[in-house]
């Protein structure tokens, strides 16, 4: 798969966890867990340690957006719009 076909089918997979309903959602963690586990150990024939993301857009200039939230909504629907002409 390409790049871009892995990026579609990821937002296309997030937009599907939006429909599960709630009761079923320790299910689809337990699972995304257990695969991630086992990718994990194919790659290092060892378990992964757990890393953090804290930090990592800080100075990047997000914090010159008066409106991120705003910002980050419209360009969400925008590229919603964009997926959707794309596969109608």
């Amino acid at each position: 798969m390409k790049a871009n076909e892995n990026v579609l089918k990821r937002i296309e997979i997030v937009r599907q966890l939006s429909e599960v309903p709630a009761e079923r959602l320790n299910e689809i963690e337990s699972f995304v867990k257990f695969i991630l586990f086992q990718s994990n150990i194919k790659k290092t024939g060892k378990p992964k340690e757990p890393g953090t993301l804290a930090g990592i857009w800080k100075d990047k200039g997000f914090e010159k957006i008066k409106d991120l939230d705003g910002a980050i909504k419209s360009l969400r629907k925008e590229l919603g719009h964009q997926i959707l002409e794309r596969y109608s």
